[in-house]
């Protein structure tokens, strides 16, 4: 398996409120897809299909349950609450 470096270049800092906007973003995408007409286990057997295996091996139903459900929670997990306006 190739190993993925990732580099910033100098000077090109990202704003925590844009990473913050994206992992919400991308967790509110998930819970969208889950709730959408497609049921749980069609989904799992669409990503598994679609996966590359790794070495030979498809990957598990397990494997893809587990990231989605953490790719669910990533709000929930890194960012924290925002505070009530009044």
């Amino acid at each position: 398996m190739t190993q993925l470096k990732v580099v910033q270049k100098d000077g090109e800092e990202i704003p925590t409120e844009v990473l913050a906007r994206e992992i919400q973003a991308i967790s509110d995408g998930i819970k969208r897809l889950r709730a959408g007409r497609l049921n749980d286990r069609a989904l799992i057997l669409l990503i598994q299909h679609a996966a590359p295996s790794v070495k030979y091996k498809p990957v598990t139903i397990a494997v893809v349950r587990s990231v989605l459900r953490g790719i669910e929670t990533l709000a929930a997990e890194y960012l924290k609450r925002e505070e009530q306006k009044a």
